[in-house]
Order: C-alpha cells, then sequence, then structure tokens
C-alpha cells in the first residue's frame, strides 16, 4: 500500500499509523477471538476480599480468646514457675479478737476493747481472782460480747468497753457521760429458790414502763422489756432500759442506765434493746453461755 509523497519529504504520521494498523490486521486475521478478561477480574477480586476478611476475623477471634484464656490462667509467681490458682472465701477471714470455742465472730475484723479498771469495795471478789484459765476464757468472752455490743447499740452511746470487776459489767463512753451496761447469763436457780417475778405493768408513779416481746429470730422467746427512771435530783430523771427473758437454762438481762453523775439518760430505745437481743451473734454467745456457765445461779428476783 502506497502514498503520495512529495520529493525530499518522507511519510506523514498518519501514513504510519495506517500501515502499522494495516500490518497488525492482517496478521491476526484467522486468529481465535482473545477471552473477555473482565469477569475473572472480578471473581479474583472478590475471593481475595473474602480471604482478607477471614484473616481479620480469625485475628480478632484469637485476641478475644487470648484475653478469656488469661483471665482463667494461674497466677505466675516472680520466679518463673506456676503457681496453684488461690482461692478466697469470707469464711477465711480472722478477727482481732479470739472468741471462746463457740460463739460466732463479729463479720469484720475489730479492734480488742481495752478493759475498763474498777477497784472492788471491800469484801467484793473480781476477775482477777479467777483462775488463770478461767480468767482467760472469761475475757475472751467479754472481748466478744463487748465488740458486738458496740456494733449492735446505737451510736450515741459511745465505744463499749468491759469492766475487769465481773464478766457481766460493760459500759459505754460518750461526750463525758458514762453508761453501765450488764450482759448477764446466769444459770436458773432451782424451782423455789427464786421469787417468782410479778406481771408485766406499768408504774407511772415511780416512773416504770413494762411491755411483753417476742423475739421473733430467737425461736419465739417472750422477754420482759422495761423502761424506768433512776436516780432523781430535783426535777432532772434518767431513765434506763433493760429485757430480761430465759434462754435454756438461763436467765438472760441486757440492760442499759443512764449516767447519774451528769444525770443524762441512756440514748437507748426499748425497740433498739429488742433487736439487739435478738440479734443471731448476740443469740451464739448466749447459746455458749448457757452451755458453758461463768456466773453463779441466780439467786435474787427476776424482771425489771
Amino acid at each position: 500500500m502506497f502514498t503520495d509523497r512529495s520529493p525530499g519529504r518522507g511519510p506523514g504520521p498518519e501514513a504510519d499509523d495506517l500501515l502499522i494498523r494495516a500490518a497488525m490486521e492482517q496478521a491476526a486475521e484467522g486468529a481465535p477471538a482473545l477471552p473477555d478478561l473482565v469477569p475473572v477480574a472480578l471473581v479474583q477480586g472478590r475471593r481475595r476480599r473474602t480471604r482478607a476478611r477471614a484473616a481479620v476475623g480469625a485475628g480478632v477471634a484469637g485476641v478475644v480468646a487470648l484475653g478469656v484464656s488469661g483471665a482463667v490462667l494461674p497466677v505466675w509467681g516472680s520466679g518463673g514457675g506456676t503457681q496453684p490458682a488461690q482461692t478466697w472465701s469470707a469464711a477465711s477471714r480472722t478477727t482481732t479478737v479470739s472468741p471462746p470455742p463457740s460463739p460466732a465472730a463479729t463479720a469484720a475484723p475489730r479492734p480488742v476493747p481495752t478493759p475498763v479498771h474498777v477497784e472492788p469495795t471491800p469484801g467484793e471478789t473480781s476477775m482477777a481472782d479467777l483462775p488463770p484459765a478461767e480468767r482467760v476464757r472469761q475475757e475472751q468472752f467479754q472481748s466478744q460480747a463487748a465488740v458486738l455490743l458496740d456494733e449492735l447499740l446505737p451510736r450515741g452511746l459511745g465505744p463499749v468497753r468491759p469492766v475487769d470487776l465481773t464478766v457481766s459489767r460493760y459500759q459505754a463512753r460518750q461526750d463525758g457521760n458514762t453508761f453501765p451496761i450488764v450482759f448477764s447469763v446466769r444459770p436458773k436457780a432451782a424451782p423455789g429458790n427464786a421469787p417468782a417475778a410479778g406481771p408485766c405493768r406499768d408504774i407511772p408513779s415511780k416512773g416504770l414502763q413494762c411491755r411483753t416481746a417476742v423475739l421473733d429470730l430467737a425461736g419465739g422467746i417472750k422477754a420482759r422489756v422495761t423502761t424506768a427512771q433512776g436516780n432523781s435530783r430535783g426535777t432532772q430523771t434518767i431513765t434506763g432500759v433493760s429485757i430480761n427473758f430465759v434462754y435454756g437454762d438461763s436467765v438472760v438481762r441486757i440492760s442499759v442506765d443512764g449516767d447519774d453523775s451528769s444525770m443524762v439518760s441512756a440514748p437507748v430505745s426499748a425497740t433498739q434493746l429488742i433487736a439487739t437481743a435478738e440479734d443471731p451473734r448476740l443469740l451464739e454467745l448466749l447459746k455458749y453461755a448457757d452451755e458453758h456457765p461463768m456466773e453463779e445461779k441466780e439467786h435474787t428476783v427476776r424482771g425489771g
């Protein structure tokens, strides 16, 4: 195929393109058609994207699995080896108060209260006169009871401490006022050796109020609760509260009195004292004291 050319000039660019195109068409004539690559490329693209997502998902699952397995791994020691996983339970706690063999300790550790020293009157005995082993036992019981009473009685009383004169005596102090407390578990007297308590009734002239309560948490034990005015000074009087009941083979008395010197009444109501008396932890102490007596048999009139 030829084109016109002027003397001294080469073929133009358009002529060269036509020649090349004609040569390529002539060489490809009769060859099979080329396959369409677009569908293949789309398929490969989808496969690669699926594999990439699967790889990312596997990586995330691996991280989650590592976190879960790490949560159940035993604690690693600093020495490079493994140590058995440590367990904890509320029962493994220890308290700072060593209780007698039976009574349950309070839930949380409390400091041992320092006993209050009271000199015995002439002819009176004190805990210092007890045999060493018995003195230790009663002191442990007192410490346990003081910690529990301090927790159960109203905050207005102040800290409760044992009195070293006898196992049944305690006291609380607040703002310079001293409130005597009695927690007595005394074996019952033989029938006929102690006068029976009179009926529970109010005596307004003596400032005495009496009510009967049922300690539901103690199995329905009936108790006598009294609120009574104590010493008077002019027009001032102080009020104390007490609860009395029989537990097992013992007579129980819990009382809180006012401060005679400052003429301040006990900041405890009858309802609060009932709640204290039927607390399950206090009942454990009662059970121990009933089974292992620490006081002499009852020989005085029971009641308020």
